[in-house]
């Protein structure tokens, strides 16, 4: 756990998972989830089993699991994962195993490489679309 008001520099390792509200700059590497708090800051790639980020991230998120990114979530950088759920902005590629998932109020400007695609009316979308039987690495 990164609480409220801490600050991290450096990188963050764990097999357990990671709860982050405060600021961090560096690297993360996590087996479990990582969550990320509303009004945190993250300058680091994320490798974490799953991710379900409310705050900003300027860095890319790999998961081999799920990515959930909220309606408050700002994410600069490229999502790489098994499912992405976008209802926040993302500047960046997007490349998912299976499904990517914009909701309504989604931004995402960037290219899209997945299985399914779903976008929600309202959502803002500009990149090229690349469907695939399995999404390339």
């Amino acid at each position: 756990m990164v609480g409220r008001g801490a600050q991290v520099e450096g990188s963050l390792v764990t097999t357990g998972s990671l709860w982050i509200a405060g600021r961090i700059k560096g690297e993360i590497s996590v087996e479990g989830q990582v969550t990320v708090a509303p009004d945190s800051e993250v300058e680091a790639d994320i490798k974490a089993g799953s991710i379900n980020l409310a705050g900003r991230v300027n860095g890319n998120l790999i998961a081999p699991g799920s990515v959930e990114l909220p309606a408050q979530s700002q994410v600069k950088g490229d999502v790489r994962a098994k499912s992405v759920s976008v209802h926040g902005a993302v500047e960046g590629n997007v490349v998912a195993e299976q499904k990517v998932e914009l909701g309504p109020a989604a931004r995402l400007q960037g290219d899209v490489t997945c299985t399914a695609l779903v976008i929600a009316e309202g959502a803002v979308f500009q990149g090229r679309s690349i469907m695939a039987k399995a999404a390339s690495s």
